[in-house]
């Protein structure tokens, strides 16, 4: 079996670099960038494909961008490789249309795959929900455990190719930098709590919400890129991952496992993942159930054997 990858980093590189223990493999081929709309025709291209625009029903004709592209890179694989399976995302596959996916399954016989990286509630996952109504895949998996269970999907966690882990950047005991999405309250009185009990904590709230005090020593509005959390990771003994509602598990707990390190949550679904260690994590409910003990422990890292890379999602005879 040869697969095509699409993995989706035309909309956001990091959901290439999560593939990224796939680029080598001899049956696999990823494609971070379709499609490539260069020039005086770029503007209308992100029109076109403008999720405001898109989020009730989407426009007509999206695939004129990428259709041809795509039949000619499935034409070319087929004949070198004629069992030939399409891998998307919901990002990803949002580039074609459902009659031409469909045309390409009859002509040469590819099995389609599809994985929700996103909520199935969410907006960025409606057009894949649509072509789920249109079109027959062999496996749809989601990211998302209770939408999985809830819609009859498989769950994946093969998520996470190991990064090289730079050099670390200053140094820390407790860490988080993310989007505010509804958590800067409880980010704040953490940050108020474990800083009164006299440890080190370093906080970047990103697109923060709200007009209340900006409380000193918490960094707001300065993005960072995946390579420079993971510089500030490297530099961290804990990781703080927070939700607000119900969610997956986040990046923090993969890179807690993979490099050693300690993880403060709020997330309930961490005790339902691989690896999980009750020794290096701590599942709190409220800022105040993080205690002094915890802060203060020394832990010895668990060997890890790249049990979440994306390598997991094939079978052992088929992974190059």
């Amino acid at each position: 079996m040869y697969y095509l990858i699409f993995t989706g980093g035309e909309e956001n590189e990091l959901f290439d670099d999560m593939f990224a223990d796939l680029r080598e493999r001899e049956n696999m081929r990823c494609i971070p960038d379709v499609p490539q709309v260069a020039g005086a025709l770029r503007p209308l291209y992100r029109l076109h494909h403008a999720r405001s625009l898109n989020r009730k029903r989407p426009l007509p004709f999206r695939g004129i961008w990428s259709d041809r592209r795509l039949s000619e890179l499935v034409a070319r694989e087929a004949k070198e490789h004629p069992e030939l399976t399409l891998f998307f995302n919901n990002f990803s596959i949002s580039h074609f249309e459902p009659s031409q996916l469909a045309a390409l399954q009859k002509r040469y016989g590819c099995r389609l795959w599809l994985c929700y990286i996103d909520r199935m509630s969410s907006y960025c996952a409606e057009v894949a929900r649509m072509y789920e109504s249109r079109l027959h895949f062999d496996r749809v998996l989601s990211y998302y455990r209770a939408d999985a269970e809830r819609h009859g999907k498989e769950y994946f966690d093969c998520y996470y190719s190991r990064p090289l882990l730079p050099e670390a950047g200053k140094r820390c005991e407790l860490y988080f930098w993310g989007s505010d999405t509804g958590r800067r309250p409880m980010l704040e009185q953490v940050y108020r709590h474990v800083t009164g009990l006299g440890h080190d904590c370093r906080m970047g709230i990103c697109y923060a919400q709200g007009d209340g005090e900006r409380l000193k020593g918490i960094s707001y509005d300065e993005p960072k890129t995946y390579p420079e959390v993971l510089r500030d990771v490297a530099g961290a003994e804990i990781l703080l991952d927070l939700i607000c509602g119900e969610g997956g598990v986040s990046l923090r707990y993969y890179e807690a496992v993979v490099f050693g390190k300690k993880l403060i949550s709020n997330n309930p679904e961490i005790r339902r993942m691989r690896l999980y260690d009750p020794e290096s994590m701590l599942l709190i409910e409220k800022p105040e159930d993080i205690t002094e003990e915890f802060l203060a422990k020394k832990i010895t890292p668990r060997p890890y054997n790249d049990e979440f890379s994306p390598l997991g999602l094939f079978p052992p005879g088929e992974r190059g």
